[in-house]
């Protein structure tokens, strides 16, 4: 899909607490304006003065008020189809264009047709979840009004193309060298360092430690979580090869007390490295030992160990 370069980019609110959310994005694929006691023929006919003056003589609203109502209503009416559409629902940001074609219904509030569909993802097929939207554009959901410019327009043109901005991309390349330098440093830890090391992580994902560390032959770490109630045993090794981490689901295919198996290694033999697993045991490599340090916060303690 091409990216989108549209002229303009409004924020609409589909109803008093989304009531016509549902309607407009799941079922009848449109944008819906209320103001029902608005006289639609004025609207159409672009007589936004006596629109005006129907909020401050009828409605008794201040001139600023009143102005603001009939710009929103002005918005929905002329807006042509270059306009992009925003709007949340069901914890997603959603997006279209629209046709100009006005119609009232018999409730009278008025819809206009969307092009296409509406669109919760972007150019690229990823749904535009609001857990990955900055603050600063979800915090035009709390707009009081209907319609409303967007001010993180260029964000929000920039999630819906699928791309980033020049700080994020500075941020993937300083991660992804700290990655790399940070492998390298717990490559050259010691043995009982790497141990602690996954004990560490472990612990900081919330596992609590029932058993003596290394004071089993069959496993390092006896492994409890007391929010989910499961038990896993972790066997770390500084070196493996294929025929011994076999040698271990054997082992470990007769320990039916624990829900979890997790085999962790330093540095694995070709054989193992290559290895398509396939089995109930967690088999994890230095690359995920690295990720899991970073997300626990112990890279200071990963420096200070192999300085």
């Amino acid at each position: 899909m091409t990216k989108i370069n549209p002229q303009k980019i409004l924020f609409i609110k589909l109803g008093a607490g989304g009531e016509y959310e549902n309607d407009c994005i799941e079922k009848a694929q449109t944008l819906r304006l209320g103001y029902i006691e608005v006289d639609n023929d004025l609207c159409r006919n672009g007589n936004w003065e006596a629109v005006h003056d129907y909020f401050t003589q009828q409605e008794k609203k201040k001139s600023f008020v009143a102005t603001s109502h009939t710009n929103q209503i002005k918005q929905f009416y002329e807006e042509g189809e270059q306009t992009l559409w925003l709007t949340f629902y069901a914890n997603k940001l959603w997006w279209c264009f629209s046709k100009r074609e006005i119609v009232l219904l018999p409730d009278k509030t008025k819809i206009r047709p969307v092009i296409g569909k509406w669109s919760d993802k972007d150019i690229a097929g990823k749904i535009l979840k609001s857990d990955t939207i900055s603050g600063k554009l979800l915090k035009i959901q709390g707009f009081r009004g209907t319609i409303c410019s967007v001010l993180e327009a260029t964000y929000a043109l920039t999630k819906i193309n699928g791309e980033q901005s020049k700080e994020v991309d500075e941020v993937e390349i300083a991660m992804s060298n700290l990655k790399s330098k940070l492998s390298e440093l717990i490559k050259l830890l010691q043995w009982k360092d790497f141990e602690t090391l996954i004990d560490l992580i472990f612990r900081q994902a919330g596992w609590q430690r029932v058993g003596g560390k290394g004071k089993e032959k069959t496993f390092d770490l006896d492994l409890f979580a007391p929010v989910t109630n499961e038990s896993a045993i972790v066997q770390i090794k500084s070196q493996s090869d294929l025929k011994e981490f076999k040698s271990y689901q054997d082992e470990f295919a007769k320990m039916t007390d624990y829900d979890k198996f997790f085999y962790v290694v330093h540095s694995p033999k070709p054989d193992l490295l290559s290895y398509k697993n396939d089995t109930d045991i967690m088999l994890y490599f230095n690359d995920k030992v690295t990720d899991w340090t970073i997300a626990a916060g112990l890279v200071d303690w990963v420096i200070n160990k192999a300085s």
